[in-house]
């Protein structure tokens, strides 16, 4: 059973070759380094390091490489909205580290 909607073909084939990572370092540099999704930027939670970036209108749903359709991202918010957008709900996998506190693990 398949459980993504998102295709298995190589970065390269969907897209995301040398000039993606050229893009990449452009919209990190351009936000800072800092996630702008709107949790992190409505004052929800605090800021976060953004390590990843993110299309706003995602390329299987029309979306485009224009930088003004990019966003810079971390972890774990990429992988909220990454679940959004296929209509589903993201749960993080919470464990109990060696300290006795909850780690989540991505």
């Amino acid at each position: 059973m398949k459980t993504s909607n998102w295709s298995t073909e190589s970065r390269h084939k969907r897209g995301y070759g040398n000039n993606w990572d050229k893009l990449r370092v452009i919209v990190l540099k351009r936000d800072n380094g800092i996630c702008q999704c709107n949790e992190c930027q409505g004052g929800k939670v605090r800021l976060k390091l953004a390590t990843e970036v993110h299309h706003i209108r995602p390329k299987s749903k029309g979306g485009t490489d224009d930088l003004d359709n990019l966003q810079a991202i971390n972890k774990e918010c990429h992988m909220r909205e990454t679940f959004a957008d296929q209509g589903k709900i993201f749960k993080p996998k919470i464990t109990v580290g060696t300290d006795g506190w909850p780690v989540e693990i991505y």
